[in-house]
């Protein structure tokens, strides 16, 4: 078999990203307090969430994103200040505005790509309209890597004993 060939039947056992991801997501707004979004996600057990306003997905905010602001802003002097009328960081401040997502009929193999590509251990999976619909995280992707495997068969051309009834 050829490397085209492994790699193909690679992505048809591991299947689409709808298969294996999450579709219980905890979505952040922007204008929520750094602490408040911190507790949210602690709740849920999650170790981050797309942030989401007015329908789309415009930024991903993790654990350590949210904790590496102060909890409260300086609101005087020469430095970095949280936006107007704000007196304590938001999630807005301390998002990744970059996103990279992924489609739910994409390939499992394809977004891990795009996952490890860009460093990151977690996905928004958004619709054609781009409406968060899910998220892929690292544990649905061992998750879906497990199944695959236990459900593993050998290629019709690789020969094995088989025990025949007496």
């Amino acid at each position: 078999m050829d490397e085209h060939m492994d790699r193909e039947r690679l992505m048809d056992l591991l299947g689409t990203v709808r298969r294996a991801m999450s579709t219980s997501v905890v979505n952040l707004s922007p204008d929520t307090p750094s602490l408040e979004a911190v507790g949210i996600l602690r709740r849920h057990r999650v170790g981050g969430a797309p942030v989401v306003e007015n329908g789309r997905v415009i930024g991903v905010a993790t654990e350590s994103d949210l904790l590496a602001f102060a909890p409260h802003a300086q609101t005087t002097g020469p430095f970095l200040r949280p936006r107007q009328h704000h007196t304590e960081w938001c999630v807005g401040d301390a998002m990744t505005r970059t996103v990279i997502v992924a489609s739910p009929d994409e390939p499992l193999g394809e977004a891990v790509v795009k996952m490890h590509d860009a460093g990151v251990d977690r996905l928004p999976v958004v619709d054609d309209d781009g409406q968060p619909v899910g998220i892929i995280a690292r544990d649905d992707v061992v998750r879906a890597v497990a199944g695959a495997l236990r459900g593993f068969t050998r290629s019709p051309d690789v020969r094995r004993p088989a025990l025949l009834p007496d």
